[in-house]
């Protein structure tokens, strides 16, 4: 899904030319090709900026996705797409969990909790877990929100003023992580294990810097690529996994590009291992 109306960024057409590159990577028989607005599109008198083109593609997300369940392929992954392409994922999730626990892990540098009204850059990838909490764009935000003592805020380190007063008004489970990588993965299913269902949002700006460098926004002090893929393999060994997505691949290069695509397809393989191992 090579959404990038949402992002903040004046580069955001990376994300366009990352998605493409992944594209190429997947077999046609388990990808679904996603058609997103070519144009920025219009705020539609909000304060979110291309919302018209947002809410087309999200249209499309769900077409798709119930498309694909036809098809037998029933846990929907996103990829390639701003952080604001979880939301189509995220409200199948929702749907998918029938009324069961449903445990989200918020994998971000940024905890993606501004408000329409007070964001300072009106983009959407800054809102999408305030709506998925259900508060925002009445356009955007979930009609049957995610439960936020089940949602888990994990490598976010750059919080503006209200995201932080809003996840501590939320209570929103804040995880740190171990240098250890198996102790890490231990930390994730002790948050998770309550739930019956699972959605994984993962922004590739919670890997450190020193790691992998194609994202818009690298923060220093992320995680490392160990210990991203111990914790979803852990997780989805755990409990069963619902939908997820990986967004914000944004190689400013070709070089990049081959030095970071790896990177993604081994998050992308621990985020699928509980789903190989059921069908083994």
């Amino acid at each position: 899904m090579p959404q990038w109306q949402g992002s903040p960024s004046s580069r955001a057409m990376r994300l366009v030319e990352g998605a493409e590159l992944l594209r190429e990577d997947l077999p046609p028989s388990a990808r679904v090709d996603i058609p997103v607005p070519l144009e920025a599109g219009d705020a539609l008198g909000t304060p979110v900026a291309r919302l018209s083109s947002l809410v087309q593609a999200r249209s499309a997300a769900r077409e798709a996705i119930l498309a694909s369940a036809g098809r037998g392929l029933e846990v929907p992954i996103l990829l390639g797409g701003d952080c604001a392409s979880s939301l189509a994922g995220l409200e199948h999730a929702v749907g998918a969990a029938a009324g069961e626990a449903l445990a989200v892990l918020w994998f971000d540098a940024h905890p993606d909790l501004q408000h329409p009204s007070t964001s300072p850059s009106g983009a959407a990838s800054g809102m999408t877990l305030r709506h998925a909490l259900g508060d925002g764009a009445p356009d955007l935000a979930l009609a049957e929100p995610v439960a936020a003592p089940h949602v888990s805020l994990i490598g976010a380190r750059a919080f503006d003023p209200e995201e932080l007063a809003e996840s501590e008004s939320r209570g929103l489970r804040r995880i740190e992580a171990d240098p250890d990588p198996e102790a890490f993965a231990a930390q994730i299913v002790a948050a998770v294990a309550p739930a019956r269902r699972l959605y994984v949002h993962i922004d590739l700006d919670v890997l450190d810097p020193a790691e992998f460098g194609s994202v818009h926004t690298p923060v220093p002090f992320g995680l490392s690529v160990a210990q991203l893929t111990a914790a979803l393999r852990a997780a989805v060994a755990e409990v069963p996994l619902v939908g997820g997505a990986i967004c914000e691949f944004a190689p400013a290069s070709a070089e990049r590009a081959a030095e970071d695509l790896p990177t993604v397809l081994r998050t992308l393989g621990a985020l699928t291992s509980g789903l190989l191992r059921g069908a083994a």
